[in-house]
């Protein structure tokens, strides 16, 4: 991508919102990486890193995190929110990517807690750490990663099961648009109360209504998502009992996949 960056985003950095300062990154290891290792050492919140490339890509649970070179947009930005809002962050961080895909020409669902897909597949994919300050107080690192255009780009193992903005809109996406327009709506969508993201989120979630096989640390559960709470997590229901659960890795099933239960 070119650089300094376009008119609109230089009207993002010196506005009136959140963002003030963009690094442009043509490779590193990994965005999320340099934006903690800024924090620890008191960056100014609003900081957005944009890179190229990376080389060692971080996802949930330490999964790498694939992109193809010049293909994707990666990005980390750095928050400060409150600690009651902290549960809120993945509900602003996925409605701010979905609509940014959206206004590319497609026509995202978000997937709980962290994926954003398109006709089933992964599109994006959010990541978030909290790390602590140079004073002990608690900041916000949030990790997007986009599959903008990988048209004639071979894959293997579970990117093959990916997709890509210009994949599915069949045409070509602008990087620099994209990232304007997830600042935009992630800024939006940080001032909103947890009455107005939880059912944001909802109406756009693909997980909730759906049969899903959630696997915790320590169990299996089978059962079929039915919403989620101001806190963030996912409330599931089995057919005996209802539970809410906060991290996990979640599968979308066909209805006559499994049964309801705990394994």
């Amino acid at each position: 991508m070119p650089f300094p960056p376009t008119p609109r985003l230089e009207a993002l950095l010196n506005g009136p919102g959140r963002w003030c300062r963009l690094e442009h990154l043509h490779e590193t290891p990994s965005t999320n990486t340099v934006v903690v290792q800024r924090a620890h050492r008191g960056a100014p919140a609003g900081l957005v890193v944009v890179a190229d490339r990376q080389t060692a890509g971080r996802g949930r649970r330490g999964r790498r995190w694939e992109d193809r070179p010049g293909g994707s947009l990666l990005t980390s930005v750095l928050v400060d929110v409150a600690g009651a809002q902290a549960g809120l962050l993945p509900f602003a961080a996925g409605l701010a990517v979905a609509d940014a895909i959206a206004a590319a020409g497609a026509s995202p669902r978000l997937k709980w807690p962290n994926d954003v897909l398109l006709d089933d597949r992964k599109c994006a994919g959010i990541l978030i750490e909290a790390v602590p300050g140079p004073t002990g107080e608690l900041r916000f690192v949030v990790g997007v990663g986009v599959n903008v255009d990988w048209r004639g780009t071979p894959r293997d193992g579970e990117a093959a099961r990916w997709v890509s903005i210009a994949e599915a809109t069949r045409r070509p996406v602008d990087r620099w648009g994209l990232l304007a327009d997830l600042l935009e709506s992630f800024d939006r969508w940080l001032e909103e109360p947890p009455s107005t993201l939880r059912p944001a989120f909802r109406q756009r979630c693909a997980t909730i209504g759906s049969r899903v096989r959630v696997t915790l640390a320590d169990r299996v559960v089978v059962a079929e998502a039915v919403d989620v709470d101001d806190s963030g997590g996912l409330v599931l229901r089995t057919a005996e009992t209802t539970v809410t659960v906060r991290a996990g890795d979640v599968e979308h099933l066909r209805r006559e996949d499994s049964p309801g239960g705990t394994q």
